[in-house]
């Protein structure tokens, strides 16, 4: 049977019984020592399933949002001069334009040519 048992208060004794001579006084025995564990602390393999079930969903919302959010572009067009072109394009560059290709052209008639650059550059454009 579990629990506690509990005796009437008539039948409590109000002192200590004295002990019967010949007869010895047994103790309640003491609980076994407590063992060391050899088993790593599990606090944090505890939680490990859901941190990596968290992560995972996390960078599958960032993979999902980078695929339908790509970047747009804006294209410009321009032809620096022989004599401006490294300014223009130092210039450009730190606008944050990339050339995409360039080339070399001339323009004019008969006797008058004159040659310069054409060049397409891109950049992403602002915002969404």
């Amino acid at each position: 049977m579990t629990g506690r048992h509990t005796v009437p208060t008539a039948q409590m004794p109000n002192e200590a019984a004295p002990i019967a001579p010949g007869t010895q006084q047994t103790t309640p025995a003491a609980p076994p020592a407590r063992q060391e564990s050899t088993r790593p602390d599990t606090g944090f393999l505890k939680y490990l399933p859901r941190t990596l079930m968290a992560t995972n969903v996390i960078l599958l919302v960032l993979l999902a949002f980078q695929l339908t959010h790509r970047p747009k572009y804006e294209y410009m067009t321009t032809a620096p001069s022989d004599y401006t072109f490294n300014e223009e394009m130092n210039k450009l560059g730190a606008w944050g334009w990339k050339t995409e290709s360039c080339r070399r052209a001339t323009s004019g008639g008969n006797f008058t040519t004159t040659a310069s650059y054409e060049c397409i550059m891109s950049r992403p454009k602002l915002g969404w």
